[in-house]
């Protein structure tokens, strides 16, 4: 029967392939329609079994991840979220054993962290309106900034140290350790505002010119951009810090020199980052919750100094440089190593400086003004505390009613058993459909919303994410589908296709999602692939399919717990609620359609 099958379809393959492709995008009312003459061939649909659970994923590995969320939203139908961070910095460009200069002032010190952002227009005075794209809900949160005490390893001690460690989202190591966070009321607060909002405004910069007028010195597109510079005037409604007044200078500044800033190990067991804490604002409780990428977020002080630059004893040395700046033959400014008059610190052939005016002091120094600029590099960990509500224990057996899809850790996928098959993917049902002597146009699944169940100021995810249960991996459909939406930017949108809203407007509660897995079904099908368990789940960005560890999975365990999820479910803030298989009403079931040709 299945040489047979394959002949047929080989024959019938160059009579429909062009137009089947075409229509692929259809609904099946047009798909096969026109090609093949009805004495000869039928086309039709039949739908099979999909048993689905729901399965809960549990606490997540969120060090080293792509993108990271910060902030606090509720959402009245799943609960609320609240995401901080916790991070690793160094110098930019590895600039270890900075030069600051003599008498030092530090004129401003800011965290800034970019939101993703779309620049609309811009109008004749240069000014670029913005709109955020990547921060769900608007209202305010509470947000804090901490000096971390807590050194974050690269490898699990009780491993040989040849093996990372793992960070997980609620504040745990792999090696059962706990990240320890300052307190409330810390001396370690840098930054503490109740009622934080994010804003698409355009930052602009500016310093007063010669004449006192203000120019403007740089453009920066909406960011995070908090000021961490003890301020004693500073409005308590802006922020507030417990500091002390010549914090960052006792930080950096006195270490010149000293074997803190020397290089990397050294600077990160003595700095060791920033903890930014986000949670509910006193003033509301739904909040906004941001997708942050912070290989562009920095930490940058800027300070003026006071470089020597007269030569007392003319021997073309500057006093900041030399080593004898009277000439009395006592070193009073060194240490000089190598005995050329110059101090070490400046010292070109000491330091491996560079020096192309050939004075033998090294080039590029901050003499007048600089700046000192950190950035997130090393363990950076995403830590997420969720209130959310009591997701149903999945029936693996007879399926569920309803499948709560909720993204993040803690959340809820959906498990997907196609054709009511055992665990290792057989079925009468699975025999039945292989031995059809059939050409597969299109493969669906269907879900449908349940809108009665979700509460107005819930936010529906676009589209859902398909994976193999068992590897963790896409399908095969995902990975050939390279279709692109002209209007919305959205990938594979044939595979995945957006959600169906009512009106088919964008704020339209949803209708319906649709999964195209025709090539799936096909390996099935025709080369006898294993009918695996799949996974489902909403997702932040269908391309982001880097797997992140589940906490509790356990090889032994023979559940349903699957061994990572990628980061797009991390990241995903939304959620929805299907209709499973487990219901009367033969119209809302979850089913697997299949358009198929056959001969008459």
């Amino acid at each position: 029967m299945k040489e047979n099958k394959k002949i047929f379809q080989n024959i019938l393959l160059y009579v429909i392939l062009a137009t089947a492709f075409i229509s692929c995008d259809e609904d099946f009312s047009s798909v096969g329609s026109g090609i093949i003459g009805e004495d000869n061939f039928d086309t039709n649909s039949q739908s099979y079994s999909v048993i689905a659970h729901n399965q809960s994923t549990g606490k997540l590995r969120s060090n080293s991840i792509p993108l990271y969320l910060l902030g606090h939203y509720n959402e009245s139908t799943f609960g609320s979220s609240s995401a901080s961070i916790i991070g690793q910095m160094q110098p930019s460009d590895n600039s270890y054993n900075p030069i600051f200069g003599d008498d030092v002032v530090i004129e401003s010190v800011y965290l800034n962290i970019p939101y993703f952002a779309t620049a609309l227009e811009q109008d004749d005075d240069g000014n670029t309106t913005y709109e955020l794209d990547s921060v769900l809900g608007n209202e305010s949160i509470k947000l804090e900034v901490y000096k971390n005490e807590y050194y974050l390893r690269n490898f699990d001690p009780n491993s040989e140290f040849d093996e990372a460690l793992q960070y997980y989202s609620n504040q745990t190591a792999s090696d059962g350790s706990m990240i320890t966070l300052p307190s409330e009321g810390s001396s370690l607060l840098l930054y503490s505002n109740d009622n934080f909002e994010p804003s698409a405004e355009e930052i602009i910069i500016t310093e007063e010119d010669e004449d006192g007028e203000e120019e403007i010195t740089a453009r920066l597109t909406p960011a995070i951009r908090i000021p961490l510079l003890y301020n004693s005037d500073a409005d308590d409604d802006d922020f507030n810090t417990t500091i002390s007044e010549n914090f960052w200078e006792d930080l950096f500044i006195s270490k010149e020199g000293e074997p803190e800033l020397s290089n990397a190990n050294n600077f990160l067991n003595y700095f060791r980052g920033l903890y930014i804490k986000a949670s509910a604002s006193s003033t509301n409780i739904n909040g906004s919750m941001a997708t942050l990428n912070l290989s562009s977020a920095s930490l940058t002080i800027t300070y003026t100094n006071n470089f020597d630059e007269e030569d007392t004893d003319n021997d073309d040395i500057l006093n900041f440089a030399d080593a004898d700046a009277d000439g009395d033959g006592v070193i009073e400014n060194g240490p000089d190593t190598d005995n050329d008059g110059i101090k070490d610190d400046y010292d070109a052939s000491i330091t491996g400086g560079t020096d192309e005016d050939n004075d033998g002091v090294i080039d590029n120094l901050p003499i007048g003004d600089g700046t000192f600029t950190l950035n997130f590099t090393g363990n950076v960990v995403n830590l997420i505390d969720n209130n959310f509500i009591s997701f149903p224990v999945g029936n693996d057996v007879d399926g569920d009613e309803r499948l709560y899809l909720k993204g993040g850790p803690d959340g809820n996928i959906a498990i997907l058993n196609l054709f009511n098959g055992d665990e290792e993917g057989n079925s009468t049902e699975l025999d039945d459909f292989k031995s059809k002597n059939w050409l597969i146009n299109e493969a669906n699944l269907v879900f449908y919303v349940d809108q009665a169940l979700l509460n107005e100021n819930g936010s529906e995810p676009d589209r859902l994410h398909i994976f193999d249960l068992e590897k963790n991996t896409t399908l095969i459909d995902y990975q050939f589908d390279g279709s692109v939406d002209a209007d919305s930017g959205y990938q594979k949108i044939k595979h995945s296709v957006p959600l169906t809203r009512v009106d088919d407007e964008q704020s339209g509660e949803g209708i319906k999602y649709k999964i195209r897995i025709t090539e799936h079904i096909n390996n099935i099908f025709l080369r006898d692939s294993t009918n695996v368990k799949l996974g489902l789940a909403v997702t932040s960005n269908i391309n982001s399919t880097e797997n992140l560890n589940v906490k509790d999975f356990d090889e032994s365990d023979l559940g349903d717990l699957p061994e990572s999820i990628t980061s797009g479910i991390f990241l995903s803030s939304k959620g929805t609620i299907l209709y499973g298989n487990n219901i009367i009403d033969e119209t809302k079931k979850v089913k697997l359609e299949i358009f198929y040709t056959e001969p008459n």
